[in-house]
């Protein structure tokens, strides 16, 4: 066996499983001919039953060239390397989206399908030949249908393809459906893991790939039992769920339950198992539950937190200090305070109001500058439901007609109770 056949295989073997027997390589030396077409086609030199086919390297990338006469424009058709290590035989595809698998190293399966190769098993082929070396024994245009869309499924469903080397870490990462890294989106991603700390992804197979920083979260990653990261807290978040596999989840965790609008995609070493994931409904609802479930758990975490922190705050809470000490005053304000609350309709129930300015501030016409009132700053003290207590800070006004002030207003609340013991009101 040729030498460079030997070191491709053993290269191969290192990485992938391969089932003996589909396995080979290409040689121009075996390839290079004319071959006979199962039906003929059209060409620059008319209608043509016979092709020239080549085999070799452009620029470091391994070509099959195809042309129906030495003044005819040929064809081009790059391999594809990760298809054509899984499904071990030499597979081509050029830009006008047809395929060529070589069956044997004499002979070619040229489709057109309806859908990307690896994207979903193929039911249509809306082209399709079969192309022979001379000389060289052959298959029926059957037979080579039935052995592409044959080939199509083997490289969805994983029967019989190499397997792909799970390790977990750093590597690089196949999306169950193309997946956003910056703003555009990729197949195939270089992900770094930085030990509990941060995880990049890298777009990769582009010209300018883009990347995504997820800082770790020891909150949520507590609360769900798997490390958690968050991209720049916009709601968009990774979870390491098993070795080799990352969830993408884009929610409000911590903040909300799993909603319509929240959606998820699964990144994997094993590219076989995303394909999967890609085509079973089954799979794809029992991520979304398990999800579902983690979100309750965050949001559980984080609403304990919260209310922890909210009791802390409501231990320390004092009222503000006194300042103006004017009982009329403080009187005409609860009932002011009153009124406002009802219109409002608020639960609390008003207790007292007391003055904490130490003066009233003079309310003047913007044009004219004539005084138009006076404003001044209270506390209303009220008693909630959940038995605690609390106070809003609020403004009070009075109108000046020329000659004396008016009755005792509310024009406004500062926002947000203080909620405190009751014992301090």
């Amino acid at each position: 066996m040729h030498k460079a056949i030997i070191k491709h295989l053993m290269f191969i073997c290192a990485v992938f499983t391969i089932l003996p027997g589909h396995a080979f390589e290409l040689t121009p030396q075996a390839v290079n001919g004319v071959y006979q077409l199962a039906i003929p086609e059209r060409s620059a030199a008319g209608q043509t039953q016979k092709l020239k086919v080549e085999f070799g390297e452009l620029n470091g990338q391994k070509m099959l060239a195809t042309s129906a006469c030495a003044r005819c424009p040929g064809a081009g058709y790059k391999m594809q390397d990760e298809a054509s290590k899984e499904l071990g035989r030499p597979v081509f595809y050029n830009s006008m989206g047809i395929y060529i698998f070589a069956y044997d190293e004499n002979t070619f399966v040229a489709v057109m399908a309806d859908g990307p190769l690896g994207k979903k098993v193929w039911s249509t082929l809306s082209y399709a030949n079969v192309y022979s070396k001379q000389g060289t024994p052959t298959i029926s245009l059957d037979a080579g249908k039935q052995f592409a869309l044959a080939e199509s499924k083997r490289l969805m469903t994983g029967e019989g393809v190499a397997k792909f080397e799970v390790t977990g870490g750093s590597g690089t990462y196949y999306a169950a459906v193309r997946q956003t890294v910056g703003s555009k989106q990729y197949d195939q991603i270089d992900i770094t893991l930085d030990n509990n700390k941060q995880i990049t992804l890298l777009g990769m197979n582009c010209r300018s790939c883009t990347s995504s920083v997820y800082l770790y979260e020891a909150e949520l990653s507590e609360a769900i039992g798997k490390p958690v990261y968050e991209m720049g807290h916009m709601g968009r978040f990774l979870i390491e769920q098993d070795q080799g596999v990352l969830w993408v989840a884009s929610a409000q965790l911590g903040k909300q339950l799993w909603e319509k609008h929240s959606s998820y995609n699964v990144l994997g070493q094993d590219k076989t198992a995303m394909r999967q994931i890609s085509q079973d409904k089954t799979a794809q609802t029992n991520v979304e539950n398990i999800l579902k479930t983690y979100a309750v758990k965050a949001k559980a975490a984080v609403t304990a937190r919260h209310k922890k922190e909210d009791l802390k705050r409501t231990a320390n809470n004092t009222l503000p200090a006194k300042g103006m000490d004017d009982t009329n005053l403080d009187q005409s304000a609860l009932t002011a305070a009153q009124d406002w609350a009802n219109s409002y309709r608020w639960k609390e129930q008003l207790q007292y109001v007391y003055i904490t300015s130490r003066d009233w501030s003079i309310l003047r016409h913007k044009v004219t500058g004539i005084q138009t009132g006076r404003r001044i700053q209270g506390v209303i003290t009220m008693k909630r439901d959940d038995g605690l207590c609390s106070y809003q800070q609020a403004i009070f006004e009075q109108a000046y007609n020329g000659t004396g002030y008016q009755k005792t207003v509310m024009a406004g609340v500062v926002p947000g109770q203080n909620k405190l013991d009751c014992a301090k009101i």
